[in-house]
């Protein structure tokens, strides 16, 4: 299954449930596994799982795709915990724990993505590999400042979409949410990544102008 395709069907499934006023945008979740797809990660931890909308994004893709993906997450919010496992088609593939804090320092991962407002973000920093890719879901700008400041060599583009939400989504925003895309450690890949990305967010910045 292609990415945009099943970022579009998994945000219409978590359209409908308890609790969707607080999931990934569609395009967050399409970017999210475009990233999966341009830089074949392997592991994934997700600070914040909520009510599984990108958890479950991911393993159904690399379920559909065969790829070999293993999925930790956070979560310590009560509602959340008691949906996970009724959301997520693939719960038992995550490794699930109360904060990252608690979660082994021998382990480390390709991509982190931040999807709350988790007080220990800082603790990230133990378990990123030289290459890491962190995106920080809804660019929250808080969240942003508090990693470059922990990656002083870190670089960023924010990410956004000219697309309206779709009309059975929770959100009355104009526009379709991004985020905020950060290589800790970038290499050339990643440099030359993150300009496209810069450009990319250049032109959409202009192209709304004409979008009603």
């Amino acid at each position: 299954m292609k990415y945009k395709e099943q970022a579009y069907l998994t945000y219409e499934k978590f359209s409908k449930l308890e609790g969707n006023q607080h999931i990934a945008s569609d395009y967050a979740l399409e970017f999210i596994l475009k990233l999966i797809k341009d830089f074949k990660v392997k592991n994934v931890l997700e600070v914040g799982l909520g009510i599984g909308a990108i958890c479950d994004t991911v393993l159904n893709y690399s379920k559909q795709n065969n790829l070999k993906i293993s999925y930790t997450g956070t979560e310590a919010n009560e509602f959340c915990l008691n949906a996970l496992p009724k959301n997520v088609d693939l719960f038992n593939n995550i490794s699930l724990y109360d904060a990252v804090k608690n979660i082994p320092q021998t382990s480390t991962y390709d991509f982190i993505i931040v999807d709350g407002a988790d007080e220990a973000t800082k603790e990230i920093k133990k378990h990123v590999k030289q290459n890491t890719i962190v995106f920080i879901e809804g660019c929250r700008t808080e969240q942003v400042e508090a990693i470059k400041k922990v990656f002083p060599l870190a670089i960023y583009a924010e990410i956004i979409s000219c697309k309206h939400p779709p009309k059975h989504g929770p959100f009355n925003q104009k526009w379709s949410g991004g985020g905020g895309l950060i290589f800790v450690n970038p290499n050339l890949k990643q440099k030359r990544y993150t300009l496209f990305q810069k450009i990319n967010t250049f032109f959409k910045r202009r192209k709304r102008k004409f979008i009603k």
